[in-house]
């Protein structure tokens, strides 16, 4: 099965309210989504439109244009992308370089995974599958934030497989890693798996709590139990490599078909997938189940 991402070029950001580019927003461009989740700074189509803007002898950019548009309609960026409330305005002239809430978010999203709100969720044969997250074939998933970060976690197969852990072993910040490398470490009953990363990149920020309380990845895999937050390097590449979507719900669909086969279980229809698959069928071993997985 092919891991497809939604659209060539274009990542999905968990939640974003939007995606029409600034540019055509301003009504300077007549058509333009944004593929770069307004992360305007590190944008390329931004950057040649503004050499763009300065050949023709136009001093003027998207965000000059945003100001003669009427009121209602100068949003603040992060507005689009759920950050912050809808009908913020822009107070800064659009220059976010220099404007204190912009700065002030940035370090928060680090720490706070609900500034974008809860997920929505995708059934998967009574597995969990969020909208808006990438899911990697080792039971990981990426979801993708404001300026291309991304938060990392377990998924609710790879949680119900190793169920209660005892430990997790987490990376430091400034540790970098490539896509399919391990990233961090569960522990239980002395066995442990490391779980793959879903996208390569430098890891900005830990979920501390897991470290008093590892029951959160397993109570709230896709909230709370989140790992780390990694700035990536390559992210359109990996997300290539990931299922997202439907095509989540697919491969989520087929693993609880081989988890079944495993298991030599056959559940009957409307029973929801078990809470913690090894503590159940220890005789089976580590190995030959948790690692078949993750």
């Amino acid at each position: 099965m092919a891991a497809v991402e939604p659209k060539k070029g274009v990542i999905t950001g968990f939640n974003f309210r939007e995606k029409a580019c600034v540019w055509m927003r301003a009504k300077v461009v007549a058509n333009k989504v944004c593929d770069n989740l307004f992360d305007c700074p590190t944008c390329n189509f931004d950057k040649g439109m503004q050499k763009k803007m300065a050949r023709e002898s136009r001093h003027t950019g998207w965000n000059t244009k945003m100001l003669a548009l009427p009121l209602e309609d100068q949003r603040c960026r992060h507005a689009l992308t759920g950050r912050a409330p809808k009908n913020k305005l822009c107070c800064r002239g659009f220059e976010c370089g220099d404007c204190p809430f912009d700065q002030m978010l940035d370090d928060v999203i680090k720490v706070d995974h609900t500034l974008f709100g809860p997920p929505q969720y995708l059934n998967a044969q009574g597995y969990l599958v969020p909208k808006d997250y990438y899911i990697h074939s080792g039971h990981g998933w990426a979801r993708v934030e404001y300026a291309g970060r991304v938060r990392v976690g377990l998924d609710d197969l790879g949680r119900r497989l190793v169920g209660r852990v005892d430990k997790l072993r987490l990376p430091t910040i400034g540790t970098r890693f490539k896509a399919g490398e391990e990233c961090f470490v569960l522990e239980r009953d002395g066995n442990r798996v490391g779980v793959k990363a879903p996208v390569g990149g430098v890891v900005t920020a830990v979920n501390r709590k897991l470290l008093e309380q590892p029951d959160l990845a397993n109570d709230e895999p896709y909230a709370a139990g989140w790992v780390m937050v990694v700035d990536p390097i390559d992210l359109k590449s990996d997300l290539k490599g990931l299922f997202f979507g439907e095509d989540g719900v697919k491969f989520m669909e087929s693993e609880a078909e081989r988890l079944r086969s495993i298991l030599k279980a056959d559940p009957s229809p409307g029973t929801q997938p078990l809470a913690d698959v090894f503590g159940l069928f220890k005789d089976i071993g580590w190995d030959n189940l948790v690692k078949k997985f993750i």
